[in-house]
Order: C-alpha cells, then structure tokens, then sequence
C-alpha cells in the first residue's frame, strides 16, 4: 500500500524529472566540449524553464 502510494506520487512528476535530468546532461554534455559553450546552454537551460513556467502558469506578460 505504501508503494503504491509513493510510486504514484513519483508518476505525477515523472514527465517534470526526466526534462530537467536531460536539461542537466545537455549542460554537461555542453561543458564538456567547452566552458564558453557549457554557459551558453545554461543560459538557454535557464531561459526555457522560465519560458516553460510562464506557459504553464497562464500568466498574461507584463503590465
């Protein structure tokens, strides 16, 4: 019963964990060819998610 529970909390965000794991290993993958390259995706790392936040939020933009 208590598996079940805790697998079911896990597969509500299971979609949410795997984007960001891949996010984190293209910012690796990235680093490792090169510093300047490894900051350019977590730039666009950074920029997605707050672009992904803002979709899923429904906000309407600014003032």
């Amino acid at each position: 019963m208590i598996f079940r529970t805790i697998l079911r909390q896990i597969g509500k965000y299971f979609d949410i964990l795997c984007f960001i794991l891949a996010l984190i290993i293209a910012d690796y993958a990235a680093f490792m060819t090169g510093k300047i390259w490894g900051l350019i995706a977590v730039a666009l790392t950074i920029a997605i998610i707050g672009w992904l936040s803002e979709v899923i939020s429904g906000a309407k933009g600014g003032d």
